[in-house]
């Protein structure tokens, strides 16, 4: 027995799997798109959390330089030191100096986070050559000090021998 409407049915039953499989094609590819942007998208943040990872890396060893560039300044400052002394101590802050400057340098991000360090180096560089400038002028004055202690020394000998010189004549 042989149902009435075999065509209409087969029609439909056509029907069907053509939308159902437009469907199911349309929900594979738009989820083969979504996972294929998920992934870029994972890629993207892995870089970016590998370049701030890196930039935080960078910021504290850069910070921990800069305490170890004040605590040397501090003890050029507060603690006399002879000139040789001074001078290693000066190049030894340059040599870190440097280093960090060369750091900022090669770092490859664009948002900035350096810019401080930067003008702190740049701070650091002044005060060096302030420290330097004041060694020098305090040198200067040691030495004119010096000479103006000889000349009184003198002075004083000279008056001396000539008071006596005077006292000896009154005396004759």
């Amino acid at each position: 027995m042989k149902a009435l409407n075999n065509k209409e049915r087969k029609k439909a039953n056509i029907r069907f799997i053509a939308m159902f499989s437009a469907t199911m094609l349309l929900l594979f590819g738009c989820s083969f798109f979504v996972l294929r942007i998920a992934h870029k998208g994972v890629k993207v943040l892995e870089e970016k959390h590998e370049i701030y990872t890196k930039a935080f890396e960078n910021q504290a060893l850069i910070t921990f330089r800069i305490e170890e560039i004040i605590d040397k300044i501090y003890s050029l400052k507060n603690v006399d030191r002879i000139i040789n002394e001074q001078k290693h101590l000066q190049g030894i802050i340059s040599n870190i100096r440097l280093d960090l400057e060369d750091l900022i340098a090669d770092e490859e991000t664009s948002l900035g986070e350096f810019e401080l360090y930067e003008q702190l180096l740049e701070q650091v560089s002044v005060i060096q050559t302030s420290i330097d400038l004041f060694e020098e002028d305090e040198e200067s004055y040691r030495y004119s000090q010096e000479l103006l202690e000889r000349c009184r020394e003198k002075y004083r000998e000279k008056s001396l021998y000539e008071g006596n010189v005077k006292e000896k004549e009154m005396a004759k």
